[in-house]
């Protein structure tokens, strides 16, 4: 068991610790509130604020309560990317992989939908090739609708783009797709592969707003570098694949050229024979004979 196994084991039991000690300690500041009450009926004052004490008590646990579970969210988050990082350099399924990054992101942030854009061509236009939705289903064509301006100034910028709300984002107010398109929280986090921007990773959530922040930023640019690297070794596969095909066709026409050449030396092989040579001049008397005739 490693380290993240073993932590992410603990915690679910802490949080249970906490939350029981929050029970006990709602339990002991009820006992105190009476305990006070029947002492001032008694006329009884007590100097000590044993209700401060318990509220700062109750403080505490909910702040350590909240940093749990902020723990186990982020463990959750490590493991799902260790998990990727073995699918990606055990798996040479090159769709398979990216579909799994995408819904991953998805499930841990709360996306609608993520779509990861490659650059092609010379030109390096973008096109959407993997494109997910909540219920890990591809997308239809119809159904991928995006910014093109945002995309293009994330990638332009080599820095990720994040809005809580886009229609009331300052920065998006000149462009018309975000309205269009009825984009509410977005996140955009460009593919860099040895300093070479390959494409972008893009999440949305038209429903509801706030649903990114920048503290996605980490884990998101961690799963754009392992989509980066399934990339690259997706590429790497084709090249050695298109260069084994080249390789074997090489060597199939070299196979042809040596069965020729063997065809060829055996034919001058029979022809120089004394036999054939014998047969060769009884053939050209047998014409003299019947040409004469």
């Amino acid at each position: 068991m490693n380290v993240a196994e073993a932590t992410n084991g603990d915690t679910p039991e802490l949080i249970e610790h906490i939350n029981q000690t929050t029970e006990q300690a709602g339990k002991l500041q009820q006992t105190l509130d009476r305990t006070m009450q029947v002492l001032s009926k008694r006329g009884i004052q007590i100097q000590i604020d044993f209700n401060g004490m318990a509220q700062l008590l109750m403080h505490d646990l909910e702040k350590s309560h909240k940093s749990a579970l902020k723990m186990q969210k982020q463990l959750t988050q490590m493991q799902e990317l260790v998990h990727t990082s073995a699918l990606i350099t055990s798996s040479l399924e090159f769709d398979q992989v990216l579909e799994e990054v995408l819904d991953t992101v998805i499930k841990l942030t709360g996306a609608e939908r993520a779509y990861l854009m490659l650059t092609q061509g010379e030109n390096r236009d973008l096109r959407v090739h993997v494109a997910r939705n909540n219920r890990a289903e591809n997308l239809a064509k119809d159904a991928i609708t995006f910014s093109h301006q945002m995309i293009h100034e994330a990638i332009e910028q080599r820095s990720p783009i994040v809005s809580t709300n886009a229609q009331e984002d300052d920065r998006f107010t000149e462009m018309k797709s975000v309205f269009l398109n009825e984009l509410r929280s977005i996140v955009i986090i460009p593919l860099i592969l040895k300093d070479k921007v390959v494409g972008a990773l893009y999440a949305d959530n038209r429903v509801e707003q706030g649903v990114f922040s920048q503290e996605n930023i980490p884990l998101l640019s961690a799963f754009a570098n392992q989509a980066a690297i399934a990339i690259s070794n997706a590429r790497l596969f084709e090249k050695v694949q298109d260069e084994l095909k080249e390789a074997q066709r090489q060597v199939q026409a070299l196979l042809v050229e040596i069965d020729q050449s063997r065809v060829q030396e055996k034919v001058k092989e029979i022809t120089e024979s004394e036999y054939f040579q014998d047969l060769s001049s009884k053939v050209k008397d047998l014409r003299r004979r019947s040409r004469s005739d």
